[in-house]
């Protein structure tokens, strides 16, 4: 059985200067010892992370990885990619259960070859309006390959920081306005590449949907969620 707990908001306890430091610390330390490590992490090329963003979407990094890598040594720039033949992807993507992706990236590629000269745009809104191209992909985008300082919240680190932050559950976490505003703030100026993947790590390592490993969890003692159910548990005994 899964418990629920409505939080209880202290907004001294995450809006201290200090507070956000040991926060930001805190994830950078654990994301350098412990973070993940995908092909994707280790290259700045907008269009190959681009090309990661698009299979990405709503599938487990572990089953891109390999798709990933062939994609981008047969296509390695826009340009190539635009010519490609879209029945052939399809066929290729099939047995992965991708095929739908194929369509995305071959318009993507056509879009940006004849738009922008091969090069993939450097502004959220123009990512926006390329095929396969969503709001946490634009920033994705925008902050792996270009270095912008913009929160990329997924469901995975929405769930974490609305846990620690204590805001509540308020539809999808990629629309949600107000967990992107208190983040900016919060965490003004610290908002990096390596802090984004550290909190996507640890929300799928620790905190997950159903059951959060809070005890292992290296921001326990800093999570707005840890702290009201240590406080529920100190009520009941």
């Amino acid at each position: 059985m899964v418990y629920e707990v409505k939080e209880t908001i202290d907004e001294t306890y995450t809006s201290s200067k200090a507070w956000a430091e040991e926060f930001t610390r805190i994830t950078l330390d654990w994301f350098n010892a412990h973070g993940c490590t995908f092909p994707w992490r280790t290259t700045s090329n907008p269009f190959h992370i681009l090309v990661a963003e698009i299979l990405l979407r709503q599938t487990q990094a572990k089953r891109v990885a390999g798709p990933y890598q062939e994609l981008v040594s047969r296509y390695p720039d826009a340009h190539a990619l635009a010519e490609a033949d879209v029945e052939e992807l399809r066929d290729w993507f099939g047995p992965l259960g991708l095929f739908k992706r194929a369509n995305y990236l071959v318009k993507a590629a056509k879009e940006i070859a004849g738009n922008y000269c091969g090069e993939i745009p450097n502004n959220i809104e123009a990512l926006l309006r390329l095929p396969g191209v969503g709001t946490y992909s634009a920033r994705a985008i925008h902050c792996l390959a270009f270095g912008s300082s913009v929160p990329m919240i997924d469901e995975s680190s929405g769930r974490l920081l609305r846990r620690v932050l204590g805001l509540g559950y308020k539809g999808p976490a990629f629309a949600d306005r107000r967990l992107f505003e208190k983040v900016e703030v919060t965490f003004a100026g610290a908002i990096t590449k390596s802090f984004n993947l550290g909190l996507l790590d640890l929300a799928v390592q620790h905190c997950r949907p159903k059951s959060p490993d809070c005890p292992e969890c290296p921001l326990h003692d800093l999570c707005t969620h840890a702290k009201n159910i240590r406080s529920k548990y100190r009520q009941i005994m």
